[in-house]
């Protein structure tokens, strides 16, 4: 058995680890990076954010030629070539498996390839391809495994007509029908890109609402422009049953309607921590609910053992692993990072429109019975909002009355998950919407309803 030994052995490539294992090494550690997969990245790259997101721009950009004749060009009648589409994809993912090989070589990153687990606090194990096992001997442990797709017992995927968010990525058509269950992030993206790609989408969700965790006027907001898109959308509603039978589709069974059949289903149900076999046991790292339990820095109740991303019961977001990756190895170090302020930590769902969020919902502050007031402002009296096609949507801004505090924020639009930012940053200085309404945006741009919204909040919108 080899052994050797590091200041810091990273478990985990994903967006956490990946992060955390730089930015170690930039703080003069030396650092393992521990991958079981076949490549870096983990879910994210791999099978999550970067090819769905790659995916969803090809069928954007086949939209906009849809409309190309609005804009004064002759294009005739646009087509797509689903092949060369996946190929982008595939290229756009190895380009960024290679830039994350280049990067841990540029900071002296080693990279064992194998399952790891903690054999003690201050060693990991890892079973390699060959069956070899190796010793890594180190101060610190950063637990970076990420999560894997949820399954009904009762509804399992097969991968060929019945697929989950990882399997569909490598669908080789743009199936006839296809049946979301799961209403939620995941199911949202992938039935606003097939569905615009000419599939007949329906999302089946639990909730009495899709995107569940978001702000109620902001999803209906989404769905008026779904249903324009030809999606249904079927909430409050369980799914019992599916048979697949081939050629033929998949039968759906739902409480209380009748069979329907559908030529593909996604199950979109969630994703459940990886946590099982890193040898948590071994060492009694507490856990709840399934997840690790941490302190505000991200360290267990083993002191060298730390903990990240979707592990941990934080939002499973690929920048909130990147940014609790970044605070733990900066504790290691001895530095005393800010605490992350989950309240400005964005949400992110790449639909069209788009929707964007930070902080509390109106449903969460009416529940907690906590005075608000609106700003809310739409894209569609904008200049540069008819410019860009882009008139959908709105931004909502809740704020407390009597200071002007941001309390939530949410878009709803096509640049909603790029517009979020300025909030991000506005939540983490406190500014008051009086600030907001105070700075000055350029014109013509999208940001420009930002301004707008804060406006409104103080009862004076301009362009409305």
């Amino acid at each position: 058995m080899q052994t050797q030994t590091y200041d810091l052995v990273v478990i985990g490539s994903g967006p956490g680890g990946e992060v955390g294992a730089i930015r170690a090494a930039q703080l003069g550690m030396k650092v393992a990076l521990v991958e079981k997969a076949a490549h870096l990245g983990g879910t994210c790259l791999n099978v999550g954010c970067i090819p769905t997101k790659s995916l969803l721009a090809s069928v954007t950009h086949f939209v906009k030629l849809q409309h190309s004749e609005e804009l004064g060009f002759k294009t005739g009648k646009i087509s797509f070539d689903w092949s060369k589409i996946m190929e982008r994809k595939e290229k756009i993912v190895g380009g960024n498996r290679n830039g994350l090989l280049f990067l841990m070589k540029k900071n002296k990153i080693d990279i064992h390839w194998g399952v790891g687990s903690l054999k003690s606090a201050t060693e990991v194990e890892v079973v390699g391809k060959d069956g070899v096992t190796l010793t890594l001997k180190t101060k610190h442990v950063l637990l970076a495994t990420g999560s894997q797709v949820a399954e009904l017992p009762f509804a399992q995927a097969n991968h060929r007509n019945i697929l989950t968010s990882d399997s569909i990525l490598f669908i080789d058509h743009v199936p006839e029908s296809l049946a979301v269950v799961g209403g939620g992030v995941v199911g949202v993206e992938f039935a606003s890109l097939f569905a615009r790609f000419g599939s007949k989408v329906t999302i089946i969700e639990l909730a009495d609402q899709i995107l569940p965790y978001e702000d109620a006027e902001t999803v209906s907001e989404l769905v008026k422009y779904f249903r324009k898109q030809g999606i249904e959308i079927e909430t409050s509603t369980r799914l019992n049953k599916l048979d697949d039978h081939g050629d033929k589709g998949v039968d759906v069974f739902t409480e209380g309607k009748e069979k329907r059949s559908f030529k593909k289903v996604l199950l979109s149900i969630g994703r459940k921590p990886v946590t099982e076999n890193i040898g948590l046991e071994k060492l009694k790292v507490k856990t709840e609910k399934g997840f690790i339990s941490v302190d505000s820095h991200y360290r267990t109740n083993v002191p060298s053992v730390f903990a990240i991303g979707d592990i941990i019961n934080t939002p499973a977001l690929a920048h909130t692993a990147s940014a609790e990756a970044i605070h733990a190895v900066e504790v290691m170090a001895g530095h005393e990072p800010q605490v992350i302020n989950y309240e400005a930590n964005p949400s992110a769902v790449y639909s069209y429109p788009e929707i964007a969020s930070i902080g509390k919902t109106e449903e969460q502050l009416k529940k907690s019975s906590t005075p608000y007031k609106i700003g809310k402002f739409p894209f569609a009296p904008m200049a540069k909002a008819k410019i860009e096609g882009a008139t959908e949507g709105f931004v909502k801004i809740l704020f407390d009355p009597k200071y002007g505090e941001l309390l939530g924020v949410h878009i709803v639009g096509a640049k909603a998950t790029e517009m979020i930012a300025e909030f991000v940053v506005a939540k983490n200085l406190e500014t008051t919407v009086e600030e907001l309404a105070a700075s000055i945006h350029p014109h013509p741009t999208l940001s420009e309803v930002a301004m707008e919204a804060a406006h409104a909040a103080l009862g004076g919108a301009i362009h409305l």
